[in-house]
């Protein structure tokens, strides 16, 4: 019997560490640890619609800032293109309910320059995104929409040719997602 409640846990773990993965490899959720690099997407859970609204009197730009932190969880020193992972993410903006989907990948020109950042074990390193209320997705039913924010990084979109050869060891892809509930006041 105890062979079998281990084995059904054994099971439980398994199931639950692969449904965070999506059929592409990548990882969606608001915090992962891929290569030894822990991602985390920190943020509001609730934001009143006046404060996402930029046409309002109320809009607070500050309380529609979402932050991913990247925390070296290995043992050495990770070497990453950090300037050109926080610059060129790219925003998603789902609606759970439709599927109706907005990606927002406006990101400033390329710096070009083959920055890269030394992160010791232990140490982290943030940056900030600013959520941009998709009114064209997201529907007000009784005064509440729900809505899925996520931050976007493809191994690909790095500018290869910007970095000298093995100038970094970290440079991988995620997204990572936070469900957003607007209220009325």
């Amino acid at each position: 019997m105890r062979d079998y409640l281990a084995a059904c846990v054994l099971f439980c773990l398994v199931v639950n560490a692969c449904s965070d993965l999506e059929p592409t490899g990548r990882h969606s959720m608001s915090e992962v640890v891929i290569n030894g690099i822990q991602l985390s997407l920190a943020g509001p859970g609730v934001l009143p619609l006046s404060v996402v609204l930029r046409d309002s009197p109320a809009y607070d730009g500050p309380r529609n800032f979402f932050t991913v932190s990247m925390k070296n969880e290995s043992g050495h020193v990770k070497t990453l293109p950090f300037d050109e992972l926080s610059r060129n993410i790219v925003l998603v903006y789902r609606n759970p309910a439709t599927g109706d989907e907005i990606i927002d990948n406006k990101t400033p020109p390329p710096k070009l320059d083959g920055a890269v950042e030394k992160l010791g074990p232990g140490a982290t390193m943030e940056f900030q995104v600013v959520f941009a209320f998709p009114d064209t997705i997201a529907v007000l039913e009784e005064g509440k929409a729900a809505l899925q924010f996520c931050v976007k990084w493809e191994d690909s979109w790095l500018r290869s040719t910007a970095y000298s050869p093995e100038s970094f060891d970290w440079n991988e892809s995620f997204e990572l997602c936070r469900e957003i509930q607007i209220v009325e006041e």
